[in-house]
């Protein structure tokens, strides 16, 4: 196979990497939305679980990991629920986990074990402890496959970041001691920021926030009813979400139209009267910068980089207060 990607170019795949990418576990996470249910409310966000999980492939790829370490990010997300971290919200699982927690068992009913088998890997080995993947994953504030590549893809798709910044970035990458260093202080500085954008103007969007909230009532109402059962958690964005708005289930059908309503919002301080609070995963990234024969966090070179870390712990412990008005009902 054959494969090529905006961010990373092109690419032919070993014949392991082809079967994986063409079973039926990965073909789901084309249906499956990195932003959860963002894309009912914005077409524009509509980044999948498919493109990240190749596009961390292919990074590590690019970063010299091994095919082994392929595998792995690959099939990093494979068992991530339809809406992806939406479940965590309806879940109140603060660790936004729970795609970890049911991957062994996903795993093993999956068509997975035996695709790499076929190919002499064994599945519990390569797939069950990602931690052993230094490209694939880093504990924050480290950078990694998985942040740095829905990084990249959100931050030209949804900010319009230009390609030959993200180029550029991309050759600024080399690996020291199995971690992802960059190689000029520039580039760590400007990985900082772009992070930002995605932890606080994407993530905080209020719109965003908005999908989540209704949405998350509307599955929780859902699977308290029966109306969707926890094996259609395992489906796709729209077969859970058509489940849910063919139903006869009052409650459901108004929630949804509540959700194609033109809303206005305000940000809104805790102190103050506020219509939702959404609190999600603390997230934010320090790079590693190679500066004079050293390696060194980007905020310890950086007044600014540190000061933008600063205000993402802070965003995230605090998370959002919003108030919000209903402006137009819109019937279909």
């Amino acid at each position: 196979m054959r494969i090529s990607d905006a961010l990373y170019g092109e690419y032919m795949l070993e014949d392991v990497l082809s079967a994986l990418i063409e079973s039926k576990e990965i073909q789901r996470l084309k249906d499956v939305h990195m932003a959860g249910a963002a894309y009912l409310v914005d077409s524009c966000w509509n980044e999948t679980r498919y493109e990240h999980s190749v596009g961390v492939m292919l990074l590590i790829r690019r970063l010299g990991g091994s095919l082994e370490e392929q595998i792995a990010g690959l099939l990093h997300d494979v068992s991530h629920t339809a809406f992806s971290h939406l479940i965590d919200f309806v879940m109140k699982n603060t660790k936004e986990d729970f795609h970890e927690e049911i991957k062994e068992q996903q795993l093993k009913e999956s068509t997975i074990p035996a695709i790499l088998a076929e190919y002499g890997y064994d599945y519990t080995t390569l797939l069950l402890n990602d931690d052993q993947w230094s490209i694939l994953e880093q504990s924050a504030p480290d950078i990694c496959a998985d942040r740095i590549d829905y990084t990249l893809r959100e931050i030209h798709r949804y900010f319009d970041v230009p390609l030959t910044e993200i180029h550029g970035f991309i050759k600024a990458m080399e690996i020291i001691d199995g971690k992802i260093v960059l190689t000029e202080l520039f580039w760590g500085e400007w990985f900082v920021d772009q992070y930002k954008k995605i932890v606080i103007d994407f993530f905080y969007a209020p719109l965003n926030v908005y999908s989540c909230e209704i949405v998350g009532k509307m599955l929780a109402h859902s699977l308290k009813t029966g109306v969707v059962t926890e094996s259609d958690l395992h489906e796709t964005d729209t077969f859970l979400w058509q489940k849910m708005t063919i139903s006869k289930d009052r409650q459901l059908h108004a929630w949804a139209k509540q959700l194609r309503a033109k809303i206005s919002f305000a940000f809104v301080d805790e102190d103050s009267m506020y219509d939702l609070h959404q609190q999600k995963k603390v997230r934010y990234v320090d790079p590693l910068i190679e500066y004079q024969g050293d390696v060194i966090s980007v905020s310890k070179l950086s007044q600014s980089a540190a000061e933008q870390i600063t205000q993402m712990i802070e965003q995230g412990e605090k998370g959002i207060y919003l108030s919000y008005r209903i402006e137009e009902i819109v019937d279909n």
